[in-house]
């Protein structure tokens, strides 16, 4: 039976795509070339096996369940909103790391270009993330009918609200204590890591949440 529903389903399918992918993704790991002499770095192979990884994510759910150009853009937007989901939950602990790593004099400037780095591409990866999640909450909610009574759509607004409330910590940290860096660091340095833990922690909440979205339907129960 359970080979069945792995070979013959397209549940089956897209979890079997991603356990590959992981394996590849491991493998990459231990093996790519790095150094400067190299072609492309393990970082970056690592990073584009990571993303391709996430791609059989959109072949099972509610973004499978439409077909033709419809479905096209659904994925598209579903792969689109996970790179970025995956990108600002999985940066958060290395900006975390290189914030510790500002606060020594031999290792400010790196870590301070990392940081710089890191908010241009948070920039990118918020704009995605919100912009592909309107997409693919209009694509799902629109043939069901809004009702705030379901309680899918009662889960997709905690969810929305989860990712505005990381996306306010996030502005926070950004255009006020970041600014404050030089002229109150303690303080600054220590509101931005509770902000950024707070940030984790509301997106293992939205991750739970996506969780129980998956297995429900977006209308009401008849």
């Amino acid at each position: 039976m359970l080979g069945t529903v792995a070979w013959q389903t397209r549940y089956g399918q897209a979890w079997l795509l991603r356990v590959l992918g992981v394996l590849v993704l491991l493998a990459v790991v231990r093996s790519a070339p790095q150094g400067e002499g190299a072609p492309v770095s393990r970082d970056a192979w690592q990073a584009l096996v990571a993303a391709l990884a996430l791609a059989p994510l959109c072949l099972s759910g509610h973004a499978a369940m439409q077909e033709g150009g419809a479905g096209m853009v659904h994925a598209l937007a579903d792969f689109i909103h996970c790179l970025a989901a995956g990108f600002w939950l999985g940066a958060l602990p290395v900006f975390l790391h290189c914030l510790r790593a500002w606060e020594q004099p031999d290792a400010r400037a790196p870590a301070g270009r990392a940081l710089m780095r890191f908010s241009t591409a948070g920039h990118v990866a918020v704009a995605l993330l919100l912009a592909s999640g309107a997409v693919n909450a209009w694509m799902i909610v629109a043939p069901a009918g809004l009702d705030i009574g379901a309680a899918y759509q009662r889960l997709l607004l905690l969810k929305i609200l989860l990712a505005l409330a990381m996306t306010l910590l996030a502005i926070v940290n950004r255009y006020r204590w970041i600014r404050r860096l030089r002229a109150a660091r303690e303080q600054a340095l220590a509101r931005i890591r509770r902000n950024s833990v707070a940030e984790l922690a509301l997106g293992a909440l939205a991750l739970a949440v996506v969780g129980c979205l998956g297995l429900m339907a977006p209308g009401p129960m008849s």
